[in-house]
């Protein structure tokens, strides 16, 4: 993660893809859950659904130009082990909220 470029790696089916932040981004997540500070706390407190994740997930990859399949990608979490998506999720809400 890079704070200067405000880009996040996030490594999918055996391919990184950089998603970049931006405010349209933020808006859309903050539509779906709510205030990116509770959400950030969902997460660190560890009171998260699966599909919490999934969805972040597949709007990180949305907004980077990548478009993928609710159901397929939950199931391809599932499987990579969900460890690493987690710890993106938690790296993008830590760079959203404090410029990490």
């Amino acid at each position: 993660m890079s704070n200067k470029t405000n880009t996040l790696p996030l490594r999918h089916n055996n391919r990184l893809i950089i998603v970049k932040l931006d405010f349209l981004l933020v808006r859309e997540i903050e539509d779906e859950f709510g205030g990116l500070p509770a959400l950030q706390e969902k997460f660190a407190n560890n009171n998260w659904q699966v599909s919490d994740l999934v969805t972040l997930v597949q709007m990180l990859l949305q907004a980077a130009g990548s478009t993928v399949d609710y159901v397929l990608l939950g199931n391809t979490m599932l499987r990579e082990g969900l460890p690493h998506y987690l710890a993106t999720v938690q790296a993008f809400l830590d760079m959203v909220l404090n410029a990490e």
